[in-house]
């Protein structure tokens, strides 16, 4: 379900799904998202950044402060929280880096944590995403970038409909070791069709509940 709703206790929830929540980052977020960028599995394919509790903080502090998108912002990334609806856990975040490349498009990036790995979370998390930025924010264009290595997001986002758009060779430095990187895309429109024709397209909701 895309659409933006306020919950009774104020808190934004950006989109819902029959088992997932997509909702701002909170102070409390700070020691499960170290976990998660800090872990060797799931920076494999990212790098490591230099102080991981800093940049954390500075990502919730900054999540708190705006709303996804906003022009004035000093860093077109927004990180959504992938919240579990069945126990409130944390499972993992999403990145949206507004205007990347260009006006009307975004790049996506996307984790989940290990011990909720394999049970389609990614999937779901990033549709609802996906359906949340053509709704309310207009996006034309998707871009997904994966290390040529990295299997599991290759597969993720042609699983999505993306399609693969280009191979960049040796582009991305990641712990010391030169890596390729493939190119993938989606339009707004092939989106839309595609919820048509799964017949899983949920008109958004606007307002408060």
């Amino acid at each position: 379900m895309g659409g933006r709703a306020l919950t009774s206790s104020g808190e934004t929830l950006f989109a819902t799904t029959e088992r997932l929540i997509l909702r701002k980052p909170r102070p409390e977020d700070l020691e499960p998202l170290i976990v998660s960028w800090s872990d060797p599995e799931m920076t494999r394919f990212t790098g490591l950044r230099t102080d991981v509790r800093s940049f954390v903080a500075q990502m919730i502090a900054d999540a708190q402060a705006k709303d996804p998108g906003a022009p004035d912002s000093a860093t077109p990334w927004y990180q959504f929280i992938v919240e579990r609806r069945s126990d409130g856990a944390m499972i993992g975040d999403l990145g949206v880096g507004f205007g990347l490349p260009g006006e009307r498009q975004v790049e996506l990036g996307y984790r989940i944590h290990p011990e909720a790995q394999g049970r389609g979370y990614a999937r779901e998390a990033v549709a609802a995403l996906i359906s949340y930025l053509v709704e309310n924010h207009s996006i034309h264009r998707f871009v997904g970038i994966a290390a040529s290595g990295n299997e599991r997001s290759k597969r993720l986002l042609t699983t999505l409909g993306f399609r693969h758009e280009g191979n960049f060779r040796r582009s991305f430095l990641c712990h010391g070791e030169w890596l390729d990187d493939d190119y993938f895309a989606l339009l707004a429109e092939e989106w839309r069709a595609g919820e048509t024709a799964r017949g899983d397209r949920e008109p958004a909701r606007e307002g408060r509940s």
